[in-house]
């Protein structure tokens, strides 16, 4: 137990140095070059930015509302906000990352669920999860056969990256995203892997030892199942309403600092960011996702100084 403990704290701890080594490297080694840069930065940029980012958590909190009604759980729509905006927080601090903040919503929700919805009410934060994981590798998967020859034109300052491992780095991006898709979507084939002797045998064990827990949620995923229009509904809204919508911060940030931009270029650097930032070595994203959009916004054409600024600002 103390051993397991101990595990966790030092793997965080090396996810820290490792996220702050990164962070330093791209946007505090220099903190000349963006004291220059934020002198001339409109702060008013900086509340539109942030009025849009919150947008992007309102619809995250819609959809999620959505899904649980569709398992009969009761959740109110302020209720779902507050939720939402507490899961956002809890995955910055918690160690776990990106999940942390699930974790603490499905432990709430499974709380406040009246007796008999308490699986259904944290299954719904789980589809959410996935529904949102679709979304963002259907958009990565539209973006990167277009923008081959931006990605071929990123560099790392002292890290010498030909023409090959470029594209190795491209395939594996394309490759993570299908891989991605595949995770996410095999939830819905439960009945087939049933039909699997072995794993149809596993998940009986499972299913007795939680008291017919993974029953429940196989019916909640039938519900969702019998739904394919409403999911493709709330797919598409993910991508125009969450993750298309986390790109307007970065545009905003961007005007703030005068800086000439093309929009496609910015959407697949935050996008492709976003993607970094779910390698679970970085705590909550940091430093992975600052590498990446960094470095895709300086091969767009934009300054050095100043893209380092305005992901400065965004993080």
């Amino acid at each position: 137990m103390i051993f397991e403990q101990l595990k966790k704290t030092c793997f965080f701890i090396l996810k820290l140095g490792v996220a702050g080594a990164i962070v330093w490297y791209l946007l505090l080694r220099d903190p000349e070059m963006l004291l220059a840069s934020l002198r001339h930065f409109d702060m008013c940029y900086l509340a539109a930015a942030a009025v849009f980012y919150c947008g992007h958590i309102a619809v995250c909190s819609w959809r999620w509302r959505e899904l649980a009604v569709m398992l009969k759980v009761q959740l109110g729509k302020i209720e779902s906000f507050n939720l939402t905006m507490q899961g956002v927080f809890f995955s910055l601090v918690i160690p776990g990352g990106a999940v942390g903040g699930d974790v603490v919503k499905m432990t709430v929700i499974s709380k406040r669920s009246a007796a008999g919805s308490k699986v259904e009410g944290a299954f719904s934060v789980l589809m959410d999860r996935i529904i949102g994981m679709i979304a963002l590798f259907l958009l990565v998967l539209c973006i990167v056969p277009v923008q081959i020859p931006l990605l071929m034109n990123c560099s790392v300052p002292q890290i010498a990256l030909n023409d090959n491992v470029k594209k190795l780095a491209i395939a594996a991006i394309v490759l993570l995203s299908l891989s991605g898709l595949g995770a996410s979507c095999v939830i819905f084939f439960h009945r087939i892997i049933h039909k699997i002797a072995l794993f149809d045998k596993i998940l009986q064990f499972f299913d007795r030892i939680s008291h017919g827990m993974v029953s429940r949620m196989e019916q909640s995923t039938d519900i969702y199942s019998k739904n394919p229009l409403k999911l493709t509904a709330l797919t598409a809204a993910s991508i125009a309403g969450v993750h298309l919508l986390t790109v307007v911060p970065m545009l905003f940030l961007l005007s703030g600092l005068g800086v000439n931009y093309n929009i496609f270029s910015v959407v697949t650097a935050v996008t492709l960011g976003n993607v970094a930032g779910l390698i679970p070595i970085f705590p909550s994203g940091l430093g992975g996702r600052d590498l990446v959009t960094v470095t895709i916004l300086v091969a767009s054409g934009i300054p050095e100084a100043d893209a380092k600024t305005a992901q400065l600002l965004y993080t």
